[in-house]
Protein backbone atom coordinates (compact mmCIF):
# COMPACT_ATOMS: atom_id res chain seq x y z
CA UNK A 1 0.00 0.00 0.00
CA UNK A 2 1.45 3.36 -0.99
CA UNK A 3 1.87 6.22 1.45
CA UNK A 4 3.73 9.45 1.81
CA UNK A 5 5.82 11.11 4.44
CA UNK A 6 7.09 14.67 4.32
CA UNK A 7 10.79 15.04 5.02
CA UNK A 8 12.94 17.78 6.43
CA UNK A 9 16.38 16.42 5.72
CA UNK A 10 18.30 15.54 2.59
CA UNK A 11 19.00 11.88 1.78
CA UNK A 12 18.96 9.56 -1.24
CA UNK A 13 18.17 5.80 -0.61
CA UNK A 14 16.40 3.51 1.93
CA UNK A 15 18.55 3.05 5.02
CA UNK A 16 16.28 1.60 7.64
CA UNK A 17 13.38 -0.56 6.59
CA UNK A 18 10.00 0.95 5.90
CA UNK A 19 9.04 3.21 8.81
CA UNK A 20 5.54 4.08 9.93
CA UNK A 21 4.21 6.70 7.57
CA UNK A 22 3.05 10.01 9.01
CA UNK A 23 0.51 12.45 7.57
CA UNK A 24 2.13 15.11 5.44
CA UNK A 25 0.65 17.84 7.63
CA UNK A 26 2.33 16.43 10.73
CA UNK A 27 5.90 17.25 9.73
CA UNK A 28 5.48 19.34 6.61
CA UNK A 29 8.34 21.56 5.47
CA UNK A 30 9.13 23.89 2.64
CA UNK A 31 12.51 24.09 1.02
CA UNK A 32 14.83 26.51 -0.63
CA UNK A 33 16.15 25.16 -3.89
CA UNK A 34 18.41 26.44 -6.61
CA UNK A 35 17.76 24.44 -9.71
CA UNK A 36 20.86 25.73 -11.44
CA UNK A 37 22.84 23.09 -9.53
CA UNK A 38 20.95 20.45 -11.53
CA UNK A 39 21.24 18.18 -8.52
CA UNK A 40 20.07 17.83 -4.93
CA UNK A 41 21.28 20.37 -2.40
CA UNK A 42 22.03 18.97 1.02
CA UNK A 43 20.53 20.46 4.16
CA UNK A 44 18.93 23.42 2.44
CA UNK A 45 15.39 22.98 3.75
CA UNK A 46 13.86 25.88 5.66
CA UNK A 47 10.59 27.69 6.13
CA UNK A 48 11.07 30.23 3.35
CA UNK A 49 9.52 30.25 -0.10
CA UNK A 50 11.30 27.86 -2.41
CA UNK A 51 13.35 29.56 -5.09
CA UNK A 52 13.40 27.51 -8.26
CA UNK A 53 15.86 28.82 -10.83
CA UNK A 54 15.63 27.68 -14.42
CA UNK A 55 17.80 28.65 -17.36
CA UNK A 56 16.51 31.27 -19.52
CA UNK A 57 6.89 22.56 -38.66
CA UNK A 58 6.45 18.94 -39.02
CA UNK A 59 9.10 16.90 -40.75
CA UNK A 60 8.88 16.27 -44.48
CA UNK A 61 7.04 13.31 -45.94
CA UNK A 62 10.28 11.61 -46.96
CA UNK A 63 11.32 11.26 -43.33
CA UNK A 64 7.87 9.96 -42.47
CA UNK A 65 8.25 6.95 -44.75
CA UNK A 66 8.42 3.85 -42.66
CA UNK A 67 6.45 5.39 -39.76
CA UNK A 68 2.96 4.01 -39.22
CA UNK A 69 -0.07 5.33 -37.40
CA UNK A 70 -3.41 3.61 -36.75
CA UNK A 71 -6.98 4.71 -38.33
CA UNK A 72 -3.18 16.01 -2.84
CA UNK A 73 -3.79 17.58 -1.21
CA UNK A 74 -5.79 15.96 1.70
CA UNK A 75 -9.22 14.53 1.02
CA UNK A 76 -11.71 17.40 0.72
CA UNK A 77 -13.75 18.57 3.71
CA UNK A 78 -16.76 20.83 3.99
CA UNK A 79 -14.68 23.93 3.30
CA UNK A 80 -13.08 22.61 0.12
CA UNK A 81 -13.70 24.60 -3.04
CA UNK A 82 -14.12 22.59 -6.22
CA UNK A 83 -13.30 23.69 -9.72
CA UNK A 84 -16.00 23.87 -12.32
CA UNK A 85 -15.95 20.84 -14.62
CA UNK A 86 -13.22 21.11 -17.20
CA UNK A 87 -14.26 22.30 -20.61
CA UNK A 88 -14.18 19.63 -23.33
CA UNK A 89 -10.63 19.16 -24.65
CA UNK A 90 -9.82 21.68 -27.34
CA UNK A 91 -8.53 20.46 -30.69
CA UNK A 92 -4.75 20.29 -30.60
CA UNK A 93 -3.47 23.38 -32.44
CA UNK A 94 -0.81 23.27 -35.09
CA UNK A 95 2.39 24.36 -33.34
CA UNK A 96 4.71 26.76 -35.13
CA UNK A 97 7.43 25.17 -37.20
CA UNK A 98 10.72 24.66 -35.42
CA UNK A 99 13.63 26.58 -36.90
CA UNK A 100 16.89 26.05 -35.00
CA UNK A 101 18.82 28.94 -33.57
CA UNK A 102 21.73 29.86 -35.88
CA UNK A 103 24.16 29.15 -33.04
CA UNK A 104 22.74 25.65 -32.57
CA UNK A 105 22.56 23.94 -35.93
CA UNK A 106 22.76 20.15 -35.84
CA UNK A 107 21.84 17.57 -33.26
CA UNK A 108 24.97 17.84 -31.13
CA UNK A 109 24.83 21.65 -30.96
CA UNK A 110 21.15 21.55 -30.04
CA UNK A 111 21.80 18.94 -27.34
CA UNK A 112 24.66 20.88 -25.77
CA UNK A 113 22.96 24.27 -25.94
CA UNK A 114 19.78 22.77 -24.53
CA UNK A 115 21.78 21.51 -21.57
CA UNK A 116 23.77 24.65 -20.77
CA UNK A 117 21.79 27.65 -22.03
CA UNK A 118 20.78 29.84 -19.06
CA UNK A 119 17.30 31.20 -18.87
CA UNK A 120 14.25 32.28 -16.95
CA UNK A 121 13.94 32.21 -13.16
CA UNK A 122 10.85 30.80 -11.45
CA UNK A 123 9.82 31.19 -7.82
CA UNK A 124 7.42 28.70 -6.32
CA UNK A 125 7.05 26.58 -3.22
CA UNK A 126 7.98 22.90 -3.26
CA UNK A 127 6.91 20.43 -0.62
CA UNK A 128 8.94 17.19 -0.32
CA UNK A 129 7.09 13.93 0.30
CA UNK A 130 8.28 10.35 0.64
CA UNK A 131 6.24 7.67 -1.10
CA UNK A 132 6.34 4.03 -0.01
CA UNK A 133 6.93 1.66 -2.94
CA UNK A 134 5.72 -1.44 -1.11
CA UNK A 135 8.99 -3.36 -1.23
CA UNK A 136 10.93 -1.65 1.56
CA UNK A 137 12.08 1.19 -0.71
CA UNK A 138 10.76 4.74 -0.85
CA UNK A 139 11.23 7.65 -3.21
CA UNK A 140 10.89 11.40 -2.83
CA UNK A 141 8.73 13.79 -4.85
CA UNK A 142 8.53 17.59 -4.82
CA UNK A 143 4.97 18.91 -4.94
CA UNK A 144 3.97 22.47 -5.91
CA UNK A 145 0.42 23.82 -5.77
CA UNK A 146 -0.44 27.06 -7.59
CA UNK A 147 -2.34 29.78 -5.68
CA UNK A 148 -6.08 29.27 -5.85
CA UNK A 149 -5.84 25.70 -7.06
CA UNK A 150 -9.25 24.01 -6.77
CA UNK A 151 -10.07 20.35 -6.27
CA UNK A 152 -10.72 18.77 -9.64
CA UNK A 153 -8.28 21.03 -11.48
CA UNK A 154 -5.52 19.37 -13.55
CA UNK A 155 -2.33 17.96 -12.07
CA UNK A 156 0.89 16.68 -13.65
CA UNK A 157 3.70 14.28 -12.73
CA UNK A 158 7.06 15.20 -14.29
CA UNK A 159 9.77 12.52 -14.70
CA UNK A 160 13.46 13.21 -15.29
CA UNK A 161 15.91 11.30 -17.46
CA UNK A 162 19.09 9.33 -16.81
CA UNK A 163 21.47 11.10 -14.40
CA UNK A 164 18.79 13.63 -13.53
CA UNK A 165 16.53 14.32 -10.58
CA UNK A 166 13.52 16.43 -9.64
CA UNK A 167 15.67 19.59 -9.65
CA UNK A 168 16.81 19.14 -13.25
CA UNK A 169 16.48 22.44 -15.07
CA UNK A 170 14.06 21.16 -17.69
CA UNK A 171 11.69 19.91 -15.00
CA UNK A 172 11.86 23.18 -13.08
CA UNK A 173 11.21 25.25 -16.20
CA UNK A 174 8.24 23.12 -17.24
CA UNK A 175 6.90 23.10 -13.69
CA UNK A 176 7.03 26.89 -13.64
CA UNK A 177 5.09 27.09 -16.88
CA UNK A 178 2.44 24.65 -15.71
CA UNK A 179 2.02 26.38 -12.37
CA UNK A 180 1.37 29.63 -14.24
CA UNK A 181 -1.42 27.78 -16.07
CA UNK A 182 -2.92 26.67 -12.75
CA UNK A 183 -1.71 23.05 -12.87
CA UNK A 184 -0.67 21.26 -9.69
CA UNK A 185 2.80 19.79 -10.28
CA UNK A 186 4.67 16.85 -8.77
CA UNK A 187 8.31 16.51 -9.82
CA UNK A 188 9.36 12.93 -9.30
CA UNK A 189 12.76 11.68 -8.20
CA UNK A 190 13.05 8.21 -9.67
CA UNK A 191 14.01 5.50 -7.21
CA UNK A 192 17.26 6.49 -5.46
CA UNK A 193 17.62 9.83 -7.26
CA UNK A 194 17.78 13.35 -5.84
CA UNK A 195 16.43 13.72 -2.33
CA UNK A 196 15.47 10.05 -2.53
CA UNK A 197 19.06 8.88 -2.11
CA UNK A 198 19.22 6.86 1.09
CA UNK A 199 15.57 5.81 0.85
CA UNK A 200 16.02 2.84 -1.48
CA UNK A 201 18.47 0.02 -1.86
CA UNK A 202 17.14 -0.56 -5.36
CA UNK A 203 17.90 1.57 -8.42
CA UNK A 204 15.75 3.02 -11.17
CA UNK A 205 15.77 1.64 -14.70
CA UNK A 206 13.58 1.67 -17.81
CA UNK A 207 11.27 -1.03 -16.51
CA UNK A 208 10.32 0.72 -13.27
CA UNK A 209 6.87 1.80 -14.44
CA UNK A 210 5.43 0.61 -11.13
CA UNK A 211 7.23 3.44 -9.34
CA UNK A 212 5.51 6.04 -11.53
CA UNK A 213 2.22 4.22 -10.96
CA UNK A 214 2.75 4.60 -7.19
CA UNK A 215 3.27 8.36 -7.61
CA UNK A 216 0.19 8.76 -9.82
CA UNK A 217 -1.93 6.80 -7.32
CA UNK A 218 -0.55 8.91 -4.46
CA UNK A 219 -1.37 12.13 -6.31
CA UNK A 220 -4.85 10.87 -7.21
CA UNK A 221 -5.55 10.33 -3.51
CA UNK A 222 -4.38 13.86 -2.68
CA UNK A 223 -6.25 15.45 -5.59
CA UNK A 224 -9.44 13.40 -6.04
CA UNK A 225 -11.27 14.06 -9.27
CA UNK A 226 -8.32 15.78 -10.95
CA UNK A 227 -7.18 14.67 -14.41
CA UNK A 228 -3.50 13.76 -14.18
CA UNK A 229 -0.98 14.05 -16.97
CA UNK A 230 2.38 12.29 -16.93
CA UNK A 231 5.28 14.02 -18.68
CA UNK A 232 8.57 12.18 -19.15
CA UNK A 233 11.90 13.25 -20.60
CA UNK A 234 14.32 10.78 -22.21
CA UNK A 235 14.51 7.70 -19.93
CA UNK A 236 11.55 9.11 -17.98
CA UNK A 237 9.62 9.30 -21.25
CA UNK A 238 10.24 5.61 -21.92
CA UNK A 239 9.00 4.71 -18.43
CA UNK A 240 5.89 6.85 -18.93
CA UNK A 241 5.09 5.10 -22.20
CA UNK A 242 5.41 1.69 -20.57
CA UNK A 243 3.17 2.77 -17.70
CA UNK A 244 0.21 3.51 -19.95
CA UNK A 245 0.89 0.70 -22.44
CA UNK A 246 1.26 -2.32 -20.17
CA UNK A 247 -1.61 -4.71 -20.79
CA UNK A 248 -1.27 -6.79 -17.62
CA UNK A 249 -1.85 -3.84 -15.26
CA UNK A 250 -4.46 -1.23 -16.26
CA UNK A 251 -3.29 2.39 -16.21
CA UNK A 252 -4.37 4.38 -13.13
CA UNK A 253 -7.95 5.59 -13.52
CA UNK A 254 -6.97 9.22 -12.85
CA UNK A 255 -4.39 9.20 -15.65
CA UNK A 256 -5.74 11.49 -18.36
CA UNK A 257 -2.87 11.89 -20.81
CA UNK A 258 0.87 11.56 -21.31
CA UNK A 259 3.70 13.43 -22.98
CA UNK A 260 7.00 11.78 -23.93
CA UNK A 261 9.98 13.88 -25.03
CA UNK A 262 12.85 12.15 -26.84
CA UNK A 263 12.03 8.65 -25.53
CA UNK A 264 14.65 5.89 -26.02
CA UNK A 265 12.01 3.73 -27.66
CA UNK A 266 14.47 0.89 -28.47
CA UNK A 267 16.99 0.50 -25.65
CA UNK A 268 19.37 -1.80 -27.53
CA UNK A 269 19.48 0.50 -30.56
CA UNK A 270 20.17 3.46 -28.27
CA UNK A 271 22.94 1.58 -26.49
CA UNK A 272 24.60 0.76 -29.81
CA UNK A 273 24.27 4.39 -30.93
CA UNK A 274 25.94 5.58 -27.74
CA UNK A 275 28.95 3.35 -28.44
CA UNK A 276 29.64 5.02 -31.79
CA UNK A 277 32.84 7.03 -31.90
CA UNK A 278 31.03 10.36 -32.33
CA UNK A 279 29.03 9.73 -29.16
CA UNK A 280 31.87 8.43 -27.01
CA UNK A 281 31.98 11.58 -24.89
CA UNK A 282 28.33 11.12 -23.93
CA UNK A 283 28.71 7.41 -23.27
CA UNK A 284 31.75 7.76 -21.04
CA UNK A 285 30.26 10.70 -19.17
CA UNK A 286 27.12 8.73 -18.35
CA UNK A 287 29.20 5.66 -17.44
CA UNK A 288 31.33 7.69 -15.00
CA UNK A 289 28.21 9.05 -13.35
CA UNK A 290 26.60 5.61 -13.12
CA UNK A 291 29.73 4.07 -11.59
CA UNK A 292 29.99 6.84 -9.02
CA UNK A 293 26.32 6.51 -8.06
CA UNK A 294 26.63 2.73 -7.68
CA UNK A 295 29.67 3.11 -5.43
CA UNK A 296 27.90 5.76 -3.36
CA UNK A 297 24.85 3.53 -2.97
CA UNK A 298 26.91 0.57 -1.80
CA UNK A 299 28.78 2.77 0.65
CA UNK A 300 25.44 3.90 2.04
CA UNK A 301 24.32 0.26 2.34
CA UNK A 302 27.44 -1.86 3.04
CA UNK A 303 25.29 -5.01 3.19
CA UNK A 304 24.93 -4.74 -0.60
CA UNK A 305 28.60 -5.65 -0.93
CA UNK A 306 31.20 -4.04 -3.16
CA UNK A 307 30.21 -3.65 -6.83
CA UNK A 308 32.75 -4.89 -9.36
CA UNK A 309 32.77 -2.11 -11.93
CA UNK A 310 36.41 -2.31 -12.98
CA UNK A 311 36.79 -1.56 -16.67
CA UNK A 312 33.21 -0.32 -17.09
CA UNK A 313 33.42 2.58 -19.55
CA UNK A 314 30.09 2.51 -21.35
CA UNK A 315 26.39 2.41 -20.52
CA UNK A 316 26.14 -1.03 -22.11
CA UNK A 317 28.93 -2.40 -19.91
CA UNK A 318 27.35 -0.87 -16.82
CA UNK A 319 23.95 -2.35 -17.63
CA UNK A 320 25.48 -5.75 -18.37
CA UNK A 321 27.61 -5.82 -15.21
CA UNK A 322 25.32 -4.02 -12.76
CA UNK A 323 21.79 -2.99 -13.84
CA UNK A 324 20.84 -6.39 -15.28
CA UNK A 325 22.04 -8.70 -12.48
CA UNK A 326 20.76 -6.39 -9.74
CA UNK A 327 17.28 -6.42 -11.25
CA UNK A 328 16.83 -10.02 -12.30
CA UNK A 329 17.79 -9.75 -15.97
CA UNK A 330 20.11 -12.26 -17.61
CA UNK A 331 22.15 -9.63 -19.45
CA UNK A 332 22.06 -6.11 -20.83
CA UNK A 333 20.36 -7.44 -23.98
CA UNK A 334 17.72 -9.19 -21.87
CA UNK A 335 17.11 -5.98 -19.93
CA UNK A 336 16.87 -3.89 -23.11
CA UNK A 337 14.51 -6.35 -24.79
CA UNK A 338 12.16 -6.76 -21.86
CA UNK A 339 12.00 -3.09 -20.89
CA UNK A 340 11.84 -1.33 -24.28
CA UNK A 341 8.66 0.72 -24.71
CA UNK A 342 8.41 0.43 -28.49
CA UNK A 343 6.57 -2.91 -28.77
CA UNK A 344 3.87 -1.74 -26.35
CA UNK A 345 3.06 1.72 -27.73
CA UNK A 346 0.21 0.47 -29.92
CA UNK A 347 -1.68 -0.53 -26.76
CA UNK A 348 -1.92 3.03 -25.41
CA UNK A 349 -5.54 4.11 -25.07
CA UNK A 350 -5.28 7.60 -23.55
CA UNK A 351 -4.41 10.80 -25.46
CA UNK A 352 -0.74 11.61 -25.74
CA UNK A 353 2.05 13.53 -27.42
CA UNK A 354 5.46 12.15 -28.39
CA UNK A 355 8.07 14.66 -29.51
CA UNK A 356 11.34 13.62 -31.12
CA UNK A 357 14.04 14.99 -33.42
CA UNK A 358 15.47 13.08 -36.36
CA UNK A 359 18.97 14.34 -35.51
CA UNK A 360 18.91 13.26 -31.86
CA UNK A 361 22.50 12.04 -31.42
CA UNK A 362 21.57 9.57 -28.66
CA UNK A 363 18.37 7.99 -30.02
CA UNK A 364 18.52 6.81 -33.64
CA UNK A 365 15.55 7.72 -35.80
CA UNK A 366 15.55 4.18 -37.19
CA UNK A 367 14.34 2.97 -33.77
CA UNK A 368 10.94 4.50 -34.51
CA UNK A 369 10.37 2.95 -37.92
CA UNK A 370 8.55 -0.12 -36.65
CA UNK A 371 6.67 1.64 -33.86
CA UNK A 372 2.91 1.75 -34.38
CA UNK A 373 1.46 4.90 -32.84
CA UNK A 374 -2.30 4.62 -32.30
CA UNK A 375 -4.55 7.42 -33.50
CA UNK A 376 -4.82 8.90 -29.99
CA UNK A 377 -1.06 9.56 -29.88
CA UNK A 378 0.32 12.56 -31.74
CA UNK A 379 3.84 11.80 -32.95
CA UNK A 380 5.59 15.12 -33.58
CA UNK A 381 8.82 14.34 -35.42
CA UNK A 382 11.07 17.27 -36.28
CA UNK A 383 14.04 17.31 -38.62
CA UNK A 384 16.27 18.88 -35.99
CA UNK A 385 16.26 19.60 -32.28
CA UNK A 386 18.84 17.20 -30.87
CA UNK A 387 18.28 15.41 -27.58
CA UNK A 388 16.02 17.60 -25.45
CA UNK A 389 17.41 20.70 -27.12
CA UNK A 390 14.95 22.37 -29.49
CA UNK A 391 16.46 25.85 -29.10
CA UNK A 392 14.60 27.94 -31.66
CA UNK A 393 15.63 30.90 -33.78
CA UNK A 394 12.52 32.88 -32.86
CA UNK A 395 10.80 32.81 -29.49
CA UNK A 396 7.45 31.10 -29.09
CA UNK A 397 5.35 32.57 -26.30
CA UNK A 398 8.39 34.56 -25.26
CA UNK A 399 10.80 31.64 -25.03
CA UNK A 400 13.41 30.09 -27.34
CA UNK A 401 12.94 26.70 -25.65
CA UNK A 402 10.51 25.27 -28.18
CA UNK A 403 10.15 21.82 -26.58
CA UNK A 404 8.97 23.01 -23.18
CA UNK A 405 6.61 25.51 -24.79
CA UNK A 406 5.24 22.74 -27.01
CA UNK A 407 4.52 20.52 -24.01
CA UNK A 408 2.88 23.24 -21.93
CA UNK A 409 0.84 24.39 -24.93
CA UNK A 410 -0.39 20.85 -25.67
CA UNK A 411 -1.44 20.30 -22.04
CA UNK A 412 -3.14 23.71 -21.90
CA UNK A 413 -5.27 22.81 -24.91
CA UNK A 414 -5.90 19.32 -23.62
CA UNK A 415 -7.31 20.73 -20.37
CA UNK A 416 -8.91 23.89 -21.79
CA UNK A 417 -6.61 26.23 -19.86
CA UNK A 418 -5.90 29.83 -20.80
Amino acid sequence: MNGDRSRSESALLPGEGAKPLQPASAISTKMTTRADDDGPLSNRYNSNKALETASPSGIGSALHQGFRKDAARPMPDDTTRFAEPLAPPLPSPSPPGFEPHPWARGGHAQTIMGRYLPGRRFEFESQPHEIDLGDGDRLCVLESVPPGWLAGSPAAVLIHGLAGNARALYLVRLAGRLLELGVRVVRMNLRGAGEGFGLARGIYHSGRSGDVRAVVDWLANRAPGSPIGVVGFSLGASIALRLVAEADVPAPAALDCLVAANPPIDLLACSLRMRERRNRIYDRSFARWLRAEAVRLHQRFPELGTPDLRGVRSIYEFDDRYTAPRNGFASAEDYYTRCAAGPFVSRIRIPGLVVHAADDPLIPIEAFRDVVFPSNIEFDLRETGGHMGFISRSPWRGDHRWLETRIADWLAHRWGLG
